[in-house]
């Protein structure tokens, strides 16, 4: 084989490798909504306009980390995990998601979840939504 040859085999063997790893990430998402907590149980969702928006945007941008409990984040699923959150208050959770969490100077929690397109009332809605998510899924209420 020529090295002209050789040269244009790797190429193509490169392509279709590419082209596989296009494939399963793709197919990675098929089936599943993200709708579901780590124990497997359905993110409720709310007839509330606020709420529903707040789903869509917590959908999004959110449940990357809460949906499991990522890199120390409480899950969704997860009430006792909320209840010391909860115990600041709404107003105290909305400013949380809206300026970020530090801490050791980096942040637990960027601003806004690390969506600076979102604005501040998208961000309220997204904290309503969980508050009300938490509620519904273990009985763990705001104050």
């Amino acid at each position: 084989m020529t090295t002209a040859h050789a040269g244009i085999r790797d190429v193509i063997l490169r392509t279709r490798f590419g082209a596989l790893l296009a494939l399963g990430a793709l197919l990675a998402g098929c089936g599943e909504d993200g709708s579901r907590t780590g124990a497997g149980t359905s993110l409720p969702t709310f007839d509330d306009p606020n709420l529903a928006t707040g789903r869509s945007v917590w959908m999004a941008n959110c449940r990357n980390c809460h949906l499991t409990g990522v890199a120390g984040a409480p899950a969704i699923g997860d009430p006792a995990a909320w209840v010391p959150r909860f115990a600041r208050g709404r107003d105290a959770l909305q400013a949380s998601a809206l300026d970020g969490i530090g801490h050791a100077g980096a942040w637990r929690m960027p601003p806004r979840g690390g969506n600076p397109a979102l604005s501040d009332t998208q961000v309220r809605q997204a904290v309503d939504y969980t508050i009300a998510a938490v509620e519904a899924l273990g009985g763990t209420r705001v104050p």
